[in-house]
Order: structure tokens, then sequence, then C-alpha cells
């Protein structure tokens, strides 16, 4: 809802209540005394104004709630609320103060009368009907579509997080793998190492170690050199002797 619009109909919301509130005044007037009718104006602005600030406040909370799930949570979350039921309140008692106004000064219109519709329609239709439309304009005036692109803002900060983590989670357990990779081999290597056959010794380290010469292979398979010399050098086992 742009501004304009926004606007526009509290204009309207408005001049609904500056229409109820001389009925309201009236009303409030019956229970003063001579002389201090004016109290009831005093009484009906304030309670008008209470009507509006609590339009203004169910319609907040009408926002809150984002157009998703089921109805009944919807309904439940902007509707049951203490804002709602004191609209309510309100709403019933500048009702009866409209319809008491319609039933002491209204007259029967010649439709009503020609097709025989009761007093009680007339004065509920052309008075107490009138504060009803408060509770209406709190939903009216609601801007629901802020409240779901809101939410769309956070869900995709979320997605896009969640994205992050994911990412992250695959580097650090490709990293796992690759740690967990060449502690096996490690792990390998020092078993060929530390093993009882002199032979597999040899072999495991220069496989190891290709560059390094026969004397440094000798200290770490923990043999002479000359067998060293001659497991590198021949094709096939050899026995030490």
């Amino acid at each position: 809802m742009n501004n304009w619009t926004s606007r526009l109909l509290w204009t309207i919301y408005i001049a609904l209540l500056a229409v109820l509130l001389p009925h309201t005044a009236w009303a409030f007037g019956q229970f003063e005394p001579p002389g201090w009718q004016w109290l009831g104006w005093v009484a009906a602005i304030a309670f008008e104004g209470a009507i509006a600030a609590l339009t203004w406040r169910l319609k907040q909370r009408i926002e809150e709630v984002p157009n998703r799930g089921r109805w009944q949570v919807r309904f439940s979350r902007r509707y049951c609320n203490v804002y709602a039921v004191g609209l309510l309140v309100a709403i019933g008692v500048s009702s009866l103060a409209n319809w008491s106004h319609a039933v002491e000064y209204g007259f029967h219109f010649a439709a009503f009368t020609a097709y025989h519709m009761p007093p009680l329609l007339y004065s509920l239709t052309f008075g107490a009907i009138l504060p009803v439309c408060s509770l209406l304009f709190a939903h009216i005036l609601a801007d629901t579509t802020a409240a779901d692109q809101e939410e769309n803002e956070e869900l995709k900060a979320a997605n896009v997080t969640i994205r992050e983590l994911r990412q992250e989670v695959r580097v650090v357990s490709a990293r796992a793998d690759l740690a967990e990779q060449r502690f096996r081999a490690i792990g390998d290597l020092a078993i060929l190492l530390t093993g009882e056959d002199k032979r597999q010794r040899i072999l495991a380290a220069r496989q190891q170690w290709p560059q390094l010469p026969a004397a440094s292979v000798a200290v770490i398979a923990d043999a002479s050199r000359s067998y060293v010399s001659e497991v590198l050098s021949a094709p096939e086992p050899v026995a030490e002797t």
C-alpha cells in the first residue's frame, strides 16, 4: 500500500469517526445534568479517539503476521489480542449510542413502510452498523504485504547463510578426508618401516624417499649397507647372511 492510498483511507476513516462523534456525544450527554451536556462531547471525543488508537494498534498487529500458514492460525494471531477486544468493546458502546440516536430521531422511510420492513432494521442499518466499519478499517488499513516482504528478505538472508555454512562444511570435510588419507599413509609407512622383515623396510624406505642414498636407507631400515645394496639391486628377494 503506497503512501497516497494510506492517507486517503485514513482520511475516510477519520471522516467516519467524525460522523459518529455527534451521535456518541448526544448519548453520553443524556447522562449529564442540565447545563453539563458539554461533558458528553468531551467523553465522545475521548471515546472515538480511543477507537482510532485501538484501530491503529490492531492494524499494526495485523501487519506483523505474514500471509502464510493455516488461516485459523493467522486469524488467531491477528484478532485474538487485547487490541481487538478493546476495539470490540468500544464499537459495542458506539453502536449502542448511534442506534439509540437513530431510534430517538429517526423517521420511517416510505420504502420501509411500503415493503413492511421492521423499524429495527432501519435503526440498525443507519445507526448501529456505522461503528462496525471501524473493525473493518483495521484490516483495510493494514499493509500485510510489508510483513511478507520483510519475511522474504529474512528468508533470503537465511538461505545465503545456509549456503555459506554448507560450503564451509564441504571444505572442512574435504580437509578432514585429506588429513585422514595422509594419516593412513603415514600409518602404513610406519608399519612397513618398523616391521620384522628387513627387506620390506628397505623397499618401503626406497619407495617413500627414492632420492636417498643407500647409506641413509640402511640407517632408516636398520640394516647393513651391503644388504641394502643387494636388496635394491636384486630383482628377486634376497635373504640376509
